[in-house]
């Protein structure tokens, strides 16, 4: 593991040029020609850059059936570092995803823990996700790096402040069992659009908005994700505030997606997720008006298990805003997703440091 102190990492496009080549590789399986003209390198830089990689075990040769006008096989090139791995996990309020992969990003193993962050001490919480990595990974290759990803805002100094985890001025790097990369699980979330995009394609704002038992947005300029500086947010928004104003109004669901089941039988139901929707609308809105993206992204609970959510608060944000907007919804997986970027992005902004 890394012998250094856990710092926030500030998740960006790669900068030097093997970052620049090894990201390539793995987002478009390019050959060295396509690299050449893409990454705007020389000929000589990029064989050696290619060639690094690959002793490194971190980029393979594959032969291709396609034939170049000379009659020589084309030779494609792609991500490998199977032999390699590093440990994510996502800290939320009520669970903890934990996730083994390999340098490509590849998941080899991945689980859900039910965890209250709240009733628990920032010590025991992150000994706890520790051990269930450890767990998790057992007969595995020791991990060449960690990440942290936090639902709680993590400002500059890896320090967080929260009334939602109870934790006050709580510097991760002091409790953390081992060094590791620490980051925002919005802005790990947000990455994503960075990490799997070609560097040819050109550069789009977009925000990034996350709405669970936690809300927060991240978004995304000029190739860097970017957060608000405070990670003041309305926690009225998320869903054990929703559930608590279901039970003051009567009724009795044992978790958020139950109450999304009573909505089929229950209109009273229905109202309160509703009510719920037009204020994550307003606060989508606020967003886009003060970032002005050209696509918008929507993550969590809120819009994935309520579909009437996410159709409500599109409709305001685009009478609001205009249709110019491209709408798009995380895939289900993105808390696992965010545990495995934090994790990587060190490695990819200096592949040959860890291999």
């Amino acid at each position: 593991m890394l012998a250094q102190r856990s710092l926030p990492i500030h998740i960006t496009a790669p900068q030097s040029p093997i970052a620049r080549v090894f990201h390539q590789i793995r987002a478009t399986n390019a050959d060295r020609t396509s690299l050449q003209h893409d990454l705007g390198l020389s000929q000589a830089g990029i064989t050696r850059h290619v060639a690094a990689l690959i002793d490194a075990g971190l980029v393979e040769e594959t032969r291709t059936d396609t034939e170049m006008r000379s009659g020589r096989p084309r030779t494609k090139l792609g991500i490998d570092g199977r032999h390699l791995t590093a440990w994510g996990a996502h800290i939320g309020l009520r669970s903890i995803d934990v996730a083994v992969c390999d340098f490509a990003g590849r998941i080899l193993r991945h689980n859900q823990i039910a965890h209250e962050v709240q009733h628990s001490t920032p010590e025991k919480t992150l000994n706890f996700v520790a051990d269930q990595l450890r767990l998790l990974s057992a007969g595995l290759p020791e991990p060449r790096n960690v990440g942290f990803a936090f639902s709680a805002h993590l400002n500059s100094n890896g320090i967080i402040t929260s009334s939602d985890y109870n934790w006050s001025e709580v510097d991760i790097s002091r409790h953390l069992p081992f060094p590791a990369s620490i980051g925002s699980g919005v802005a790990a979330m947000a990455g994503s659009e960075i990490i799997d995009t070609s560097l040819t394609q050109p550069s789009q704002s977009t925000l990034y908005f996350y709405a669970r038992e936690m809300v927060s947005h991240a978004w995304i300029f000029n190739g860097t994700v970017h957060r608000p500086n405070s990670g003041r947010t309305p926690m009225a928004f998320g869903n054990t505030n929703t559930l608590k104003d279901a039970f003051r109004r009567g009724l009795t669901p044992t978790s958020f997606s139950d109450l999304v089941q009573l909505t089929r039988t229950n209109p009273l139901a229905r109202t309160i997720l509703n009510e719920r929707a037009q204020k994550l609308a307003d606060a989508v809105t606020t967003a886009v008006d003060v970032v002005d993206p050209e696509t918008v992204v929507f993550a969590g609970e809120a819009f994935t298990l309520d579909p009437e959510t996410l159709r409500i608060v599109v409709t305001q944000l685009r009478a609001n805003t205009g249709s110019q907007l491209r709408i798009q919804r995380a895939d289900t997986h993105i808390l696992r997703t965010a545990a495995t970027h934090v994790a990587l992005h060190s490695i990819r902004q200096d592949p040959l440091a860890f291999a």
